[in-house]
């Protein structure tokens, strides 16, 4: 099950608290992987590292983006145990802008700003203030 922690198009439409625990709930028993799509909130935009982080819940997969690289260069990535990775085989996945040595640095650059200037709580606290 893919979902956007909160939906970005068609509007902003933030879920009721609870709701990816609930879904988190529900994949498990089921036996459906839940992945969220962090593109646009993930790496402290909504006041954590991830939105999901909100309700506590750890996706078996997250797909990161945009904030990734700073905004310097197109740069994605999908994160996920060895259990679900290891399940792709060479040749089964492509990328349009994959294994860019210069992106991957960019990003860990970014990673490292974001951690170091604690930007998640910056956003938390500036979340606090908008309200």
């Amino acid at each position: 099950f893919m979902v956007e922690p909160i939906q970005g198009e068609a509007g902003v439409v933030v879920p009721p608290d609870g709701y990816l625990a609930e879904i988190k709930a529900l994949c498990e028993q089921h036996r459906v992987l839940l992945i969220c799509d962090e593109v646009q909130t993930g790496l402290g935009r909504c006041g954590t590292q991830l939105c999901s982080d909100h309700d506590g819940v750890r996706p078996d997969v997250v797909v990161l983006g945009k904030a990734l690289s700073g905004g310097v260069l197109p740069v994605a990535a999908v994160l996920a145990d060895d259990e679900v990775m290891l399940t792709v085989r060479p040749g089964q996945h492509g990328s349009t802008y994959g294994g860019n040595p210069l992106a991957c640095k960019v990003a860990t650059a970014a990673l490292e700003v974001l951690k170091e200037e604690r930007l998640a709580e910056n956003a938390r606290v500036r979340g606090r203030q908008l309200r």
